[in-house]
């Protein structure tokens, strides 16, 4: 666990609870629902940035930033001088 840990209580549906119980194999509640969210967020943060570069790729494709001599350069258009 990194840095402190802030006790917190989360309501949670039966069924869910009974669930995670059997799937915790041996672990704490708490360590199983910190596993849980910390997957949760890295997951988040991983689609946040997905859509954050898609979006800067449409965005230079559409209207592009590189000088065009550069990109002929870039791509081996040009010829050597």
């Amino acid at each position: 666990m990194r840095g402190r840990a802030m006790r917190t209580t989360v309501s949670i549906p039966d069924d869910l609870a009974e669930e995670v119980q059997e799937m915790a194999r041996g672990r704490s509640m708490s360590d199983f629902t910190r596993e849980a969210l910390r997957e949760r967020v890295d997951r988040l943060k991983r689609e946040q940035l997905a859509r954050e570069l898609d979006e800067a790729y449409r965005s230079e494709a559409e209207d592009p930033s590189l000088d065009p001599d550069w990109s002929a350069i870039e791509t081996g258009s040009r010829a050597n001088g």
